[in-house]
């Protein structure tokens, strides 16, 4: 089959590759004209995801991750620092990585003559013939038997399918950072990944090690990535997505475009809710970045010979820890529903229930996440170790590809 993909990032990477595995005539179309290195930070997933992708081919072994063993609950407390104090430790297992090596690797699996980077897309429709005709901003016409869209939350193909679908802000923000360890002064960390509650307001940060980009997991050469979600009212996110030029960005706020008055009050704000050797990590840091937090939801994954994948369809918070997960899994029950089936509307139409139903769980989960984590979180500062696990266990019921707590 002849099969169009628009967006060539990790969702359109991973796609391409177990598309062309599966036997079909695959293009790629990215926007973009660069390549994409540099515009990740540090991401995590499961044990499952990262051996089924290996088995799969789509990393090979050299790929480098590390395993957080350990998520501390940790609150400022002046008894306690600069560390912080310890409520709780939830034992588990999630892999964590650099954006960037998982790209590479992905996108070392799709040939460039399948791949067209700097290449548009501006619109999509079938024709009577069954066949699905897309036109670049270049005023060019491909024609294919299925498209997808694998364009990301901001989708197009979205807004052709389904135009009545809007993001839905959710209230907060997630401002990123990375530091080379060798930056830091010695720490605690090691194989913890811990969460920080703030001490009176709504948020949280999450803290881990990645390997750096030479892939390098030695203690001193690793990269520290932070990651902070605050609370910012709708009316003054405008405010804060201005550039340094003074323009308002949509969604995404990139790397060294914080304006200085506004990285000034956020530092000054973790400062004052995280302990003082991490808001010292934060101080330290440059070129830091924020990602507008939405979440969208949806009631079918296609239309006619068009599929949504990826973060193009259901959107939910990154910290549920799907985002590798949703692309990867999206494509591979794609293949085996089509495999299954003779007619090709029979197949979208069972994968699409397939979909929509893991997406409604993912945001379900998100909420929980998102109650316990941003609006209504404990004070670590000073909550006991018995309550603390009481009450993460009676607020999360983690969907069981999603459950990283580790088997003890």
């Amino acid at each position: 089959m002849k099969i169009g993909i628009v967006g060539g990032s990790l969702a359109g990477c991973s796609a391409a590759s177990l598309l062309i595995n599966a036997g079909h005539d695959i293009t790629v179309f990215e926007r973009s004209a660069n390549d994409l290195t540099g515009r990740g930070g540090g991401i995590g997933t499961s044990k499952e995801v990262v051996e089924q992708i290996t088995k799969e081919g789509l990393i090979n072994v050299s790929f480098t991750c590390l395993t957080a063993k350990e998520m501390p609950f940790i609150g400022k407390n002046e008894a306690n620092e600069p560390f912080g104090r310890t409520a709780w430790s939830l034992p588990v297992e999630i892999k964590v990585f650099h954006w960037n090596e998982l790209w590479q690797q992905l996108r070392q699996n799709v040939p460039d003559s399948y791949y067209h980077a700097g290449v548009e897309i501006i619109d999509a429709y079938q024709l009577e013939s069954g066949m699905v005709e897309i036109i670049t901003k270049q005023d060019e016409k491909h024609q294919f038997d299925l498209l997808l869209f694998a364009d990301g939350y901001k989708s197009l193909g979205r807004k052709i399918l389904f135009p009545d679908k809007q993001l839905k802000y959710r209230g907060y923000v997630l401002w990123r950072g990375l530091l080379d360890e060798s930056e830091m002064r010695p720490g605690e960390l090691e194989d913890n990944l811990p969460r920080m509650s703030y001490l009176d307001s709504a948020g949280h940060n999450v803290v881990y090690f990645i390997p750096n980009t030479d892939g390098s997991k030695e203690t001193g050469e690793r990269i520290f990535n932070w990651a902070a979600y605050i609370a910012i009212p709708e009316a003054e996110l405008n405010d804060l997505m201005k550039d340094k030029s003074g323009r308002v960005r949509s969604g995404t706020l990139p790397p060294g475009e914080l304006s200085v008055d506004n990285e000034l009050k956020l530092k000054k704000f973790l400062s004052k809710n995280i302990p003082e050797y991490y808001a010292e990590i934060v101080d330290k840091t440059v070129n830091s970045y924020i990602q507008v937090i939405y979440t969208l939801d949806l009631d079918a994954y296609y239309k006619d010979n068009m599929c949504l994948i990826g973060d193009a369809g259901v959107v939910v918070q990154p910290f549920t820890g799907s985002g590798v997960f949703k692309g990867h899994s999206n494509i591979k029950d794609l293949i085996t529903s089509m495999a299954t089936h003779n007619n090709l509307e029979d197949a979208l139409k069972e994968w699409s229930l397939q979909q929509v139903e893991t997406g409604k769980k993912l945001l379900a989960y998100g909420e929980q996440l998102e109650k316990a984590f941003i609006w209504e979180p404990m004070n670590f500062s000073e909550a006991e170790e018995k309550d603390v696990a009481r009450w993460f266990k009676q607020a999360v019921t983690a969907p069981g590809e999603f459950n990283f707590e580790r088997k003890t």
